[in-house]
């Protein structure tokens, strides 16, 4: 039987977040954490995303579908918080629709869910090496939750894609 190869990518956003790529035909997966470069102020250095790096990466796997974790206000988040993280999320946003790539926002609850994976960051590392064990160096410590995350998301979003092709 004939299967089509087709790449999902998986975007855990934010600075300390990750992507990855999951290929439904050999389940090769590649997954960093997603670039981003340091500026110096006058007081402290800031970390922003490195956008013509993101863009790159995705240039490369040429995803067909990528599947990003909507981000939301958390309760008693502080404003600057906030805004940081609705900035970075909308320049992933932006990214996406200005080079044509189809993507699907999905709350974390919805994968997580899906996947019965917990919200501890430690036990999220353990479920991407028991559903990837081909990636699990990739996530080894505790700074890497980001990129176990996003290949979560890409194996929840190649799963849900594999389910709509069976059933058109």
């Amino acid at each position: 039987m004939w299967r089509r190869s087709m790449i999902i990518c998986g975007i855990d956003p934010g600075l300390s977040g990750g992507i990855a790529f999951y290929r439904n035909v050999s389940y090769d997966l590649y997954a960093e954490k997603v670039p981003t470069y340091k500026l110096q102020t006058r007081t402290k250095t800031k970390r922003f995303l490195d956008l013509w790096q993101l863009l790159t990466i995705l240039n490369d796997h040429d995803p067909d579908h990528v599947f990003i974790e909507k981000q939301q206000p958390m309760p008693n988040q502080g404003l600057v918080s906030t805004f940081a993280t609705g900035m970075g999320y909308g320049a992933y946003l932006g990214l996406l629709v200005a080079t044509g790539y189809n993507y699907t926002e999905v709350p974390a609850r919805v994968w997580k869910k899906d996947l019965n994976c917990p919200s501890d960051k430690d036990q999220s590392r353990d479920l991407a090496s028991k559903l990837m064990p081909q990636g699990k160096h990739l996530w080894k410590l505790k700074s890497q939750d980001g990129i176990a995350e996003a290949s979560l998301i890409a194996y929840w979003g190649l799963r849900k894609s594999i389910e709509r092709c069976r059933d058109v």
